[in-house]
């Protein structure tokens, strides 16, 4: 047994904290796929989507998934089908699509949730960020599909059913984030799965409505999910991208963003502004609260230093393209990390 005399000699050793260097950070790598303006914009794009594909590991192909109407509800200006989409024998997932009694718009929106307890927000039945723009869409005219996606609200445990724990989302009662961990080690994504689930959705909402292209509008981590599913398919022929598009490095760094946004190793190949040039000449809003800025209590921060430089080279991209009007910024005024659902039906309704 250790005397008291030697443990008081060995607590001597202990290097203090104040002796240590400790501002250490991973070094920010060159970005390998960073456009060079003496490459093809179309062959660029093309590598691009390739290499975003295998780094979130999606299955793009994914378009035949079952998906069944659970429940079917009128309200005052449209008809609200529950649906059911059977991933495999183990996940099933709920999304909601809101059609119109009077379609003013043939392009239907997908329309993507951010971070939420549940999807209830976006569908008008909560007051948060979201601001019903799911709900709001339709009544505008869009038929309108909202998916809710893993890790939250009737999802936030996969495995709820066989009485384990695969939690991505709880605040205030366990921060394991155990779903996003468990994909890393076995060579998933759950922004991969949860993009794959966003084609399936896309697919369905396209023979409803029986039209090959859709509207895609997202905030915060939906608004990242929607860049990536625009970037991925060019089918999104509108794409509404709020609170998102800066730089992921402060995101994580200083605003301290949630894991589902993680893509492992994608800062060795790419950023955001990548992610958002291959989604060029297709039209493109970029949607920020003016208000949504660094501070103590704003742990968002999308409108952060990076944001206005990022958009200014994703602009250039798309002049180079010829098609220099399709890529908009839209900042409103007094608003925080919050859809602006005027600035977002007008960007739908814009027929140029």
């Amino acid at each position: 047994m250790t005397d008291f005399e030697t443990i008081a000699n060995l607590k001597q050793i202990l290097v203090p904290k104040a002796d240590l260097k400790l501002r250490f950070s991973y070094k920010t790598p060159e970005k390998t796929m960073a456009y060079n303006d003496k490459e093809d914009q179309a062959e660029w794009q093309a590598k691009c989507r390739c290499k975003l594909r295998e780094l979130i590991a999606c299955d793009a192909d994914v378009m035949d998934r079952n998906i069944q109407v659970h429940h079917t509800t009128k309200i005052e200006f449209a008809t609200v089908y529950s649906l059911i989409m059977h991933v495999d024998d183990t996940l099933s997932l709920p999304g909601y699509l809101l059609v119109p009694d009077e379609i003013k718009c043939e392009t239907p929106v997908l329309a993507i949730q951010g971070h939420a307890y549940d999807v209830k927000g976006i569908l008008g039945l909560a007051d948060d960020y979201h601001h019903g723009f799911g709900l709001e869409l339709c009544r505008a005219g869009f038929v309108t599909l909202v998916p809710e996606i893993r890790g939250f609200g009737t999802m936030v445990n996969l495995a709820a059913h066989d009485e384990r724990k695969l939690i991505y989302y709880n605040w205030g009662e366990l921060m394991a984030y155990t779903l996003v961990t468990d994909a890393f080690m076995k060579g998933y994504t759950l922004i991969g799965d949860t993009i794959s689930d966003l084609f399936a959705w896309s697919a369905y909402l396209r023979g409803y409505v029986k039209q090959e292209k859709y509207s895609v509008a997202g905030i915060s981590y939906g608004g990242d999910l929607a860049l990536i599913l625009a970037a991925l398919d060019d089918r999104a022929d509108k794409t509404f991208a709020s609170g998102t598009l800066g730089s992921m490095t402060p995101i994580f760094d200083t605003c301290y963003n949630a894991p589902a946004h993680c893509i492992p190793g994608i800062l060795k190949y790419m950023d955001r502004q990548e992610i958002a040039q291959c989604i060029a000449p297709r039209a493109l809003a970029v949607h920020y609260g003016e208000l949504d800025a660094p501070s103590p209590d704003n742990s968002s921060a999308a409108y952060n230093e990076t944001a206005l430089p990022v958009f200014s080279r994703v602009s250039e991209f798309y002049r180079n393209m010829g098609a220099g009007e399709k890529a908009q910024l839209v900042i409103s005024l007094n608003m925080k990390h919050e859809m602006d659902n005027h600035a977002l039906i007008e960007f739908l309704l814009d027929r140029h």
